[in-house]
């Protein structure tokens, strides 16, 4: 293994920049139509190499870290950045003893996890946190080192023991989880909300945007030629299958080869009603293509029932028709593992979830290929990353672990570049001129052939590159909730 430098945390900042959506997104239990986007700017010091300042942002959404009924969308707020600012103090404080970033995060995650127990957080709440600190001093570590992410994952500046979170997993060294090369593209999966419309003559008049941006599916294959998709389902059987009919039907008729993935959302409580809908399709004549075209199932069960042992044989008659994954459930260092012992094959990576456990999630999936015969796997997710710190992160991590495709599409729900700043955007364009492209005054997403290009987030950090806009946002202890609405 290689040595890794040691890092200590100075300072943190967190600012709030608020977002409208240009069409409400509908997911699960949720309907986003506001939200804010939380930036961490964090002053670090990196042994031999100097001081450096790293990023890291996310939104902050109702309903999917916690979908407790009890709690309000405030509630959900508020539990974050509690998260973020808990783990904030604890790598400072931690860090006072300079140490490798994975043996911080390992101490850091551990006591936060701890801290949200006894607050009654479940872990995806409590590990965002960890995950904002995790994101920006590697960016930090990166920038002073003067690496991209892939290159310090290469050389693992990381101090990553990856034995010390799977036994499986001794004496393996991220550069065997990792793409040879990062990857230069990858390929949109367009997601398909509930509330989406599929054709444009289903959009009232007066819910036309006209923004420059497409806002139907039939518009969305018509003017980037996407070639892949994931559709979420509610739950109600028969509405889901004329809904899913009208998706196949316009599929079908672009006359071009597509693939998909159907997304649950917790939507079930037990796997009979679920194994209904897979059996329904199947025997379809109008959805044998959409079918055919499914590349695997994600998080159908609800997260307290989805790990349940007693479930395991509807998980396993499900992935033998169509590869199970786990989203909403992989809470914890040993989701995957445990998932896997059940039947499924798949886990998302998301960057939300942390950047070190998808890394070792991928020598997991490789592990047990090998060794079970069967294909495991990881998958890109999204839940409506937006630009620049979050969506380029994110893809930076899917380039460096050679995800080809993604569900990548906050640019559907939000228009464009429009929330950052003059100075962000202009930086955009000389900065990943291949990434983005004009949308009126703005910038957009430059999707071509259902592809976006990425070699310009191979930059000293994880992906961003560019300065962020701190000015233009609101510092945390000025911010209130109400100002969404």
């Amino acid at each position: 293994m290689h040595s890794a430098p040691r890092l200590a945390l100075h300072q943190t900042h967190f600012f709030l920049r608020n977002v409208r959506t240009r069409m409400p997104f509908r997911y699960g239990v949720a309907t986003l139509t506001s939200v804010p986007i939380l930036h961490l700017v964090a002053e670090l010091e990196v042994e031999g190499s100097g001081q450096a300042t790293g990023v890291a942002a996310d939104i902050l959404p109702p309903k999917w870290f916690d979908k407790d009924p009890a709690k309000r969308y405030q509630d959900n707020v508020d539990d974050l950045l509690w998260a973020a600012n808990r783990a904030a103090v604890l790598f400072a404080a931690l860090s006072r003893q300079p140490r490798s970033l994975f043996a911080l995060w390992r101490e850091a995650s551990a006591a936060l996890l701890a801290e949200g127990d006894q607050r009654g957080l479940n872990h995806l709440t409590s590990n965002h946190g960890v995950s904002l600190l995790e994101r920006a001093l590697i960016d930090g570590l990166g920038k002073a080192l003067k690496q991209s992410y892939h290159t310090l994952l290469k050389h693992n500046a990381l101090g990553v023991d990856l034995g010390q979170l799977h036994p499986e997993l001794r004496g393996i060294e991220p550069s065997q989880c990792i793409a040879p090369q990062p990857l230069g593209a990858l390929y949109i999966r367009h997601t398909v909300g509930l509330a989406d419309p599929i054709r444009s003559a289903e959009i009232p008049a007066a819910e036309r945007l006209d923004d420059g941006l497409p806002q139907s599916l039939e518009e969305y294959l018509q003017t980037q030629q996407l070639s892949y998709f994931k559709i979420k389902v509610s739950g109600v059987l028969e509405a889901d299958l004329e809904r899913l009919r009208a998706i196949a039907t316009l599929l079908d008729s672009a006359g071009t080869e597509y693939h998909l993935s159907l997304d649950g959302n917790e939507q079930y409580k037990e796997m009979e009603g679920f194994l209904e809908l897979v059996h329904r399709i199947e025997t379809d004549p109008a959805l044998a293509r959409f079918w055919a075209s499914t590349l695997y199932i994600e998080q159908p069960l609800e997260r307290s029932l989805a790990l349940e042992p007693a479930l395991a044989a509807g998980i396993r008659a499900t992935s033998t028709r169509k590869p199970l994954l786990i989203d909403e459930s992989d809470g914890d260092l040993d989701s995957f593992r445990r998932a896997i012992d059940l039947g499924y094959l798949g886990v998302s990576a998301k960057n939300c979830k942390g950047l070190i456990k998808a890394v070792a999630n991928q020598g997991l999936g490789r592990h047990f290929s090998a060794s079970l015969g069967r294909p495991f796997f990881l998958t890109g997710e999204d839940l409506m990353n937006l630009p620049v710190v979050p969506l380029q992160q994110d893809l930076a991590q899917l380039a460096a672990l050679g995800v080809t495709h993604a569900e990548r599409n906050g640019h559907h729900y939000v228009r464009g570049l429009d929330h950052l700043s003059s100075a962000e955007r202009q930086a955009c364009t000389r900065v990943h001129p291949a990434l983005y492209a004009p949308l009126g005054h703005s910038l957009a997403l430059d999707i071509r052939q259902g592809r976006i290009d990425l070699s310009s987030l191979q930059c000293p950090g994880l992906g961003v590159g560019m300065e962020v806009d701190t000015a233009s946002m609101i510092p945390l202890e000025d911010w209130r909730f109400e100002s969404l609405a």
